[in-house]
């Protein structure tokens, strides 16, 4: 079933359990994503059916028998056709900073879902690994052995008499069961309980059988290397897991509530989207981004000094220096963008005496277009700048190609004007 953000919803008939499992997954992703509002909304409607709508979030889930698939509000069937798959997944990889599969999409996706689009992708990045070579690592194994290998297992020392001819001991084994191969298969077996075609499954199942005995677990605690340097074959694959596992797993209620299925933030996505794309066109200018907290204002409370902040969400620097400030909407863009918006980024213009500023809005069209404002006030900042970045452009590797230079030179221009 195909539902879009913030878009009309989809009649259902369900079952009392079928209801209760949809508002568990909501309240599960609203958790895990830390949104403001429930993901899924279901209402009931005449002649016993259900109403389903999403709102803030894109992805793909499974409640149940029922799959559910979100296209983002600005990147869908209507606006982009049914290739708008491949710009979802293009749009994902490049707000979470993947860069080699930034501009990869799948070969069927016109027909596949994004869960399959994905499972190819990753299948793909995995190919001849076996041959190439996985992860090595050691790990400390409790056993009984006629020699001393190791050290004495402690655990053990009252079974040394009478003796046995077998002592307990401690030694460090060379195993795969290391934390990239665990995402990696973590990562396939969600997959597998997600995709809609049978033989990709198969194929998810089968590749799993290449690490027999790693566990298929991921947790935030878990620290995984980056593949590029001692098994660079692994690089792609490894970076489509960690943006699977991006903020996907929380404690729900007394225990972990396992849905098959990834959905992401729409508005946190956006927001990435846009700072890489600034953070490349400063690179060449001699720029840098950040994102970083700024002082508002100041009090005397209890005897102390606290302060208040603002945290706008690119931040571009010269050196030291602040430049340009910019705030990401995930928003339509009426005639006009709203106060609050203008007073966001107004002040962090103000406490950075930052001439230029900028509120940076989604569009479903192709590149940048802008326009200004100018405060009606005296000393900085004294330009607003409204961007409308189209996600359009994510359908096609040359579109890409072409907002990272429209964005260039619109950063240039803010800086100039």
């Amino acid at each position: 079933m195909e539902l879009t953000e913030n878009g009309e919803p989809v009649t259902l008939r369900l079952s009392s359990s079928e209801t209760v499992a949809i508002a568990e997954a909501s309240a599960f992703w609203r958790k895990s994503l830390k949104l403001r509002e429930e993901p899924l909304r279901l209402l009931p409607s005449p002649a016993g059916n259900y109403l389903l709508s999403a709102r803030g979030v894109a992805g793909f889930v499974k409640i149940g028998k029922l799959s559910v698939e979100i296209a983002p509000k600005f990147i869908n069937r209507a606006s982009r056709g049914a290739g708008w798959r491949s710009a979802m997944w293009r749009f994902l990889a490049y707000g979470h900073g993947i860069e080699t599969l930034s501009d990869a999409s799948g070969t069927s996706a016109d027909e596949e879902g994004i869960a399959d689009v994905i499972a190819e992708l990753f299948l793909g990045a995995l190919r001849g690994a076996s041959a190439r070579g996985y992860p090595l690592g050691y790990s400390e194994r409790r056993f009984r052995s006629p020699f001393l290998r190791g050290r004495l297992d402690p655990r053990d020392y009252k079974r040394l008499l009478p003796v046995t001819g077998q002592l307990g001991v401690m030694a460090s084994q060379l195993t795969r069961d290391v934390p990239t191969n665990r995402l990696l298969k973590w990562a396939g077996n969600q997959l597998e309980l997600t995709v809609e075609d049978p033989g990709r499954r198969q194929q998810l199942r089968s590749w799993a059988g290449e690490l027999p005995n790693v566990q298929s677990s991921w947790t935030r605690r878990a620290v995984v290397p980056s593949a590029r340097r001692h098994h660079p074959h692994l690089a792609h694959a490894v970076e489509i897991a960690k943006m699977l596992a991006d903020d996907r797993q929380v404690a729900y209620e007394s225990g972990e509530l396992t849905l098959p299925g990834f959905l992401w933030d729409s508005e946190n996505l956006f927001e990435r989207a846009v700072r890489r794309l600034f953070a490349e066109a400063a690179r060449p200018l001699g720029l840098s981004v950040t994102k970083e907290s700024l002082p508002l204002a100041t009090t005397v409370f209890s005897g102390t000094i606290q302060t208040t902040r603002t945290t706008p969400d690119i931040t571009v620097r010269r050196g030291k220096h602040h430049v340009l400030h910019a705030d990401a909407k995930y928003k339509t863009l009426g005639e006009h963008p709203k106060n609050i918006d203008f007073y966001q980024v107004l002040s962090a213009g103000l406490v950075s005496s930052v001439r230029h500023v900028a509120l940076m809005y989604p569009t479903s069209d192709d590149g940048i277009s802008h326009r200004a404002y100018t405060p009606v006030a005296e000393g900085n900042p004294q330009v607003v700048s409204i961007a409308k970045v189209g996600l359009g452009s994510f359908s096609t590797k040359k579109g890409i190609e072409m907002l990272r230079s429209e964005m260039q030179s619109f950063l240039r221009n803010c800086l100039t004007q």
